[in-house]
């Protein structure tokens, strides 16, 4: 999770537990930005990307191909 401070938070649950740690995180960071999972699909400036890696200041991108 983005927390608006220029950090991402890590989150390692199960889906039930995840949940239950959004909320809270959610309400611990008020500005908070979005949620991203390592080899999840995300599309910037027309660019597709695969989420390669999550560190607490930096995302690191793999740029997919278009075929």
């Amino acid at each position: 999770m983005d927390t608006g401070n220029g950090k991402f938070e890590q989150v390692q649950a199960n889906e039930e537990q995840f949940e239950k740690m959004k909320k809270l995180l959610e309400e611990q960071y008020p500005s908070h930005g979005g949620w991203f999972r390592e080899g999840e699909i995300v599309q910037l400036k027309g660019s597709t990307f695969r989420v390669k890696r999550i560190k607490p200041t930096e995302i690191v991108l793999k740029l997919m191909s278009r075929s």
